[in-house]
């Protein structure tokens, strides 16, 4: 196996690469993605078998990879794709609501059904799933009597539509625990009697938005990493032909090396880099890290969010203790360490336990047997910078 990180590392640059316009964005079309051959296969299986929940470290390219999902799915079936990553339920129905609409087949229904309403529709979300509901029927209004909902997930479970919920713990965590498990768990019982497959994706976990993950336990787990050594060096080529630079071994070592060939970070690089003159791959991420390009101060600062006070401080200090070593560390050697250098926070052997496996479930850390490491060099790096720990 390829050690990206030995220094004497050079990698072979493939002949005939088409040159790729960086995005700093980090997404594009299906076209333009490099890799993640063995994730759209995983996907496309578990789409047949029900559904899938992406998960993995915020930047790996989930989005663009479930979009691309979507485009390939069309030869098919149709998937209508909505990001739950907003500040209101509001949104996000609405949000939903407009992608229905677009659809060809369910847009016509949606309009249909709004007509009879005879006014603006609005999408809920809750206990009993989607439904959309409007102003009274015409008829009714004379009655006074309220119009029924139209529930979508018959709609959609009808026309066999695949739904992507993009970032669904920001979704979860606005209908509260209970809520958003009675949510699921309706959708569940639809998907297993026919209903629509749902494909969810989330770089933190839902276990900080739900009371358990039963709701979502017979969904694929497809977990999106670091590209492959080849696929990164492919993908850090073509985007350097793109800036009109020829890629040379080293320089493309040093992107791959540098970003821990995460795919968000390579496309940032690549794009500093053409308003350069020299092609120091290195002054690039020190410049990004120091200047918080990449928005990176967000792996800190979303700790109080999903860990609470008390936990985040915990969290803080278990992530100090991995991001300042070397090599993996022992779940003995961090208990000494927090009972020496923390004892302040009261962690017990078990709330170590348990802050581990969240902290391996939000993508922090990796457990190797009995220890663990940053997820990346790069986020140990990040971890580094941000919390000032030299």
């Amino acid at each position: 196996m390829v050690d990206i990180t030995d220094p004497d590392w050079l990698p072979d640059i493939p002949s005939g690469l088409e040159p790729l316009r960086p995005n700093a964005g980090g997404g594009g079309d299906a076209a333009s993605l490099v890799g993640r051959k063995q994730e759209l296969a995983r996907l496309h299986e578990a789409v047949a078998a029900g559904g899938a929940h992406v998960t993995g470290e915020r930047r790996m390219g989930k989005t663009w990879l479930v979009k691309t999902l979507q485009e390939e799915l069309e030869d098919t079936v149709t998937a209508i794709y909505v990001s739950a990553e907003t500040d209101t339920l509001d949104l996000f129905g609405e949000r939903l609501l407009q992608a229905l609409r677009e659809h060809h087949i369910v847009g016509k229904k949606v309009r249909d059904w709004e007509v009879q309403v005879g006014g603006e529709l609005k999408l809920n979300i809750g206990v009993v799933g989607l439904t959309l509901t409007g102003k009274r029927t015409r008829a009714a209004l004379d009655a006074g009597e309220p119009a029924k909902g139209l529930d979508v997930l018959d709609l959609l479970g009808k026309e066999r539509i695949v739904l992507i919920i993009d970032e669904i713990t920001y979704l979860c965590k606005k209908l509260g625990p209970e809520t958003a498990s009675a949510f699921l768990h309706d959708v569940r019982a639809r998907r297993q009697s026919g209903g629509s497959p749902l494909v969810i994706s989330a770089s933190i976990g839902l276990h900080h938005a739900l009371n358990d993950l039963r709701a979502v336990n017979d969904l694929w787990p497809v977990v999106v990493g670091p590209l492959t050594t080849d696929d990164a060096v492919e993908l850090a080529a073509r985007l350097l032909l793109g800036i009109g630079v020829t890629p040379t071994p080293q320089v493309v070592a040093d992107i791959v090396r540098q970003t821990s060939g995460i795919p968000f970070y390579i496309q940032g690089v690549v794009d500093q880099m053409q308003y350069r003159d020299d092609q120091d791959v290195a002054a690039v991420v020190a410049y990004c890290i120091a200047n918080n390009v990449w928005q990176t101060t967000e792996f800190v600062t979303r700790l109080l969010e999903y860990y609470g006070d008390a936990g985040a401080k915990q969290a803080e200090a278990v992530l100090d203790i991995v991001a300042t070593c070397d090599k993996p560390v022992d779940m003995v050697d961090m208990e000494f360490r927090l009972a020496i250098d923390h004892q302040d926070l009261g962690v017990t052997r078990d709330d170590l336990l348990k802050l581990l496996t969240k902290l391996e479930m939000d993508h922090y850390l990796v457990r190797e047997g009995n220890a663990d490491r940053m997820s990346s060099p790069l986020l140990a790096r990040l971890w580094r910078h941000h919390r000032r720990l030299g």
